[in-house]
């Protein structure tokens, strides 16, 4: 079968599912005679439903009302993983033990490697939320340790700006510090063609740092797939413990965040840009926001489709692909 006439089947089967639906939905609108019995069955798009509607609630750091949703989409579907691994997360923001501990015995047994990124994200943001910035250098203990230097935004001709060029200065000082520690760089976000990794490249080798010992992850916009890259770059080098290295009002979100992805933070090292202003542990009420970016970074859905939005966005893909052959004539 050609190309296009897979594609075509594929339309047809999207659309006889579609249809189905349409049909589904105008027998349902009729309305019988005689006696009628109405039952309430739930269904996977009313875990969908208060799975969201929790998700929605955690962003805005409502974890109880968050929470109250989660429980429901739980009592329709008992199993279902991403919603354990929330009930897990964020029972902990509200030192909810019983519910925590309740959820991970379930995770345990359905998925245990789901169940270990749950206590790797409730480690993770507990600690850190404990950081105190600091300018110096780490001593690493003798494991395999990775040195991360997060990117920041280059200016629009692909310069680097100077909280960046700080941040190299300060994991500059921790490369000297433990010289045999590979030093990873990492931002994508190009200007001029330029990602910020490949300007911290540059940077680095031009102060002394041999290129063989710098790994590059210039694919990452975000500092959620900051980390997510870099622990599947550090995997392949068996490394999973880091020094960070950022800044102050960014190392405790950052880490939280490899925490999450399975890598665990050692040491931090910060510029001193106002760091003063993050000198004090963050309280259990400000862990809301770093676990938040936590779930994403350990790849929790924010949202999830329901079967009805799959199929549409389907048939608007199956649309426009017809659409390009018809541009392309006989």
């Amino acid at each position: 079968m050609t190309k296009v006439a897979r594609v075509g089947a594929m339309g047809l089967v999207v659309m006889s599912a579609a249809a189905g639906l349409m049909v589904v939905g105008a027998a349902s609108s009729s309305t019988p005679s005689g006696t009628v019995s109405v039952i309430n069955t739930a269904t996977t798009a009313d875990v969908i439903t208060f799975y969201n509607s929790a998700q929605s609630k955690f962003a805005r750091h409502d974890a109880v009302g968050g929470l109250a949703d989660i429980k429901r989409a739980l009592t329709i579907d008992t199993t279902d993983v991403d919603s354990l691994q929330l009930q897990v997360i964020w029972a902990e923001q509200v030192d909810d033990t019983v519910t925590r501990d309740a959820a991970l015995r379930t995770l345990d047994t359905v998925d245990p490697s789901a169940a270990q990124t749950a206590r790797n994200v409730i480690a993770g943001v507990d600690a850190a939320a404990q950081i105190v910035p600091s300018t110096d250098p780490v001593e690493a203990a003798s494991v395999p340790v990775a040195i991360v230097i997060l990117g920041h935004g280059l200016r629009p001709d692909g310069s680097m700006q100077p909280e960046l060029v700080k941040r190299l200065t300060a994991g500059l000082a921790q490369a000297i510090t433990t010289p045999n520690a590979p030093i990873v760089v990492t931002g994508g976000s190009p200007q001029q063609g330029i990602t910020e990794a490949a300007a911290m490249t540059q940077w680095l080798v031009e102060h002394g740092v041999p290129r063989s010992r710098i790994l590059v992850e210039d694919q990452s916009v975000s500092t959620v797939a900051n980390a997510q890259n870099t622990t599947k770059l550090l995997s392949q080098q068996g490394i999973s413990e880091v020094i960070l290295v950022t800044s102050p009002s960014h190392v405790r979100r950052a880490a939280a965040n490899f925490a999450a992805t399975g890598t665990r933070f050692v040491g931090t090292v910060t510029t001193d840009t106002d760091l003063d202003k993050f000198l004090v542990p963050y309280t259990k009420a400000q862990h809301a926001g770093i676990r938040l970016e936590a779930t994403r970074a350990a790849g929790i859905p924010a949202t999830k489709k329901h079967s009805t939005d799959v199929i549409s966005d389907l048939l608007g893909s199956v649309m426009r692909f017809r659409g390009s052959l018809d541009g392309l004539g006989s």
